[in-house]
């Protein structure tokens, strides 16, 4: 890769890339953000809310690697108080959009069956 000569070109160089790069997290946390609500399984919560309509409000809002994987923050601002959730994939499938696909699809289903497992040991939803 051959970069720019002057310091200004770079730095424009890093707003580009930046820009590009937050498009395209942008577009993976608005597909899987309603994964950080999927493993919610009490009362309050499963009578009010599916994992989608609890993500719907959120917005990207950044990322972070963190060791081999990326985080990818959202927020959501609601009646005065800022809500954070975060998703996380490994780094390694960053490129390949049907691993994250297949990634995301294994988390959920992982969820469901934490979900009905708790459910037939009588654990989850108990009554009150």
């Amino acid at each position: 890769m051959k970069l720019p000569s002057t310091t200004s070109r770079l730095l424009a160089l890093q707003e580009a890339t930046n820009a590009e790069l937050r498009v395209r997290l942008n577009q993976i946390f608005q597909r899987y953000r309603s994964l950080a609500f999927a493993k919610r399984n009490d009362n309050l919560f499963t009578e009010h809310w599916t994992p989608e309509m609890a993500a719907a409000g959120y917005d990207f809002e950044g990322f972070e690697i963190k060791g081999a994987n990326i985080v990818l923050h959202g927020v959501e601002n609601a009646c005065g108080f800022i809500y954070r959730i975060s998703i996380a994939f490994p780094l390694e499938l960053i490129d390949d959009a049907s691993a994250i696909e297949a990634y995301f699809q294994q988390r959920y289903a992982e969820s469901k069956a934490s979900d009905l497992s708790a459910a037939r040991s009588g654990c989850a939803n108990p009554s009150v």
